[in-house]
């Protein structure tokens, strides 16, 4: 059976109903959290409510999160979180995901208030393959972290172990250097990285992602949100007390995700911004993390820290039904 949460006081009645199911389902990532998905549609929804309750008899076995909207001319069907979210899997349990699927097809079939679905950001292995055909999406990359973190220091380009000893050795011949974290949402960690984030883009003559999405107030809550979940991580480095590198990251199961990271770019010659992830490596890795995620994005830097590709999805299903579901 599926309902349809298409109204903001049934959101309100479900959010319980929901985090329960997601506490018990454990989640991949952090962006399948309904403190994520509900601070992205208080910041960023328009549109009509669309999220898809799947439940076996009176239990809720998953939850798929969409909103209806125009959008080049069309009724969108679109995953709620789209933009700023490296990973919108829905979170299914997985005993029920086939029939899930197949109730997903039904209810698509028999709705008429869309035109298409684009559902970006969905995981190589994601059970909503099986609807149609998917494309390849911007992936993902990340580092696993070995049990003997020398050896992947050691495994690093000499270029990139050359800069970070020199930078470090040059702003410690000046002042004090010192790394920090905090899982708290710390506002003077989030105004610097706000702010450098800002100040590094502009030096290029572009706005930068936090302003171009104008998600300064969502970045804060979701940091707000999820700190109080214990999924938050800030890392910071203070040169002569000043913040002059910030890496806003989140955590779920044995997986650190750098989210969004800054550094002060009058400092560059000092490389505060590979010292500051160098130490989050580090610190990932004594408090018993096994992996890095990147997130997406395919930079150069990244590469340089053997970050390995994830590979990601994109579903979309347009209008005439069911030949488009013919085609899979």
């Amino acid at each position: 059976m599926i309902e349809v949460i298409d109204t903001i006081d049934r959101l309100r009645e479900f959010q319980r109903e929901w985090e329960r199911f997601e506490r018990a389902q454990g989640p991949s990532n952090p962006f399948q959290t309904p403190e994520w998905m509900l601070t992205w549609w208080s910041h960023f929804g328009s549109g009509k409510l669309h999220i898809l309750a799947f439940r076996q008899g009176a239990e809720l076995v998953g939850v798929l999160p969409c909103f209806l909207h125009r959008w080049n001319g069309r009724r969108q069907l679109t995953l709620i979180g789209t933009g700023v979210t490296d990973y919108l899997d829905p979170l299914l349990d997985a005993r029920h995901s086939a029939a899930i699927t197949d109730a997903l097809v039904s209810h698509l079939a028999h709705n008429a208030e869309w035109d298409i679905c684009d559902w970006q950001d969905l995981s190589a292995d994601t059970p909503l393959a099986s609807i149609c055909r998917c494309e390849e999406d911007t992936p993902c990359s990340h580092v696993m972290l070995p049990a003997n973190f020398g050896e992947f220091v050691a495994t690093l380009p000499k270029v990139l172990r050359r800069n970070l000893r020199r930078g470090r050795n040059r702003a410690e011949a000046i002042g004090a250097v010192r790394f920090e974290s905090t899982p708290d949402a710390d506002p003077e960690l989030l105004d610097a990285l706000i702010a450098l984030h800002a100040e590094r883009w502009q030096e290029v003559g572009e706005p930068g992602t936090i302003a171009a999405n104008r998600a300064e107030g969502f970045l804060r809550e979701a940091a707000a949100a999820l700190a109080g979940r214990g999924m938050l991580e800030l890392f910071s480095l203070r040169f002569q007390e000043r913040v002059v590198a910030v890496i806003l990251a989140f955590r779920a199961n044995h997986t650190l995700f750098g989210y969004l990271s800054a550094f002060d770019p009058k400092y560059a010659e000092y490389s505060f911004g590979r010292e500051v992830l160098a130490q989050a490596l580090s610190f990932a890795h004594s408090s018993g993390y096994r992996e890095w995620d990147f997130l997406r994005g395919e930079e150069e830097y990244k590469t340089a820290w053997g970050a390995q590709p994830i590979a990601k999805r994109r579903l979309i299903l347009e209008r005439p039904w069911p030949a488009a579901v013919d085609q899979a």
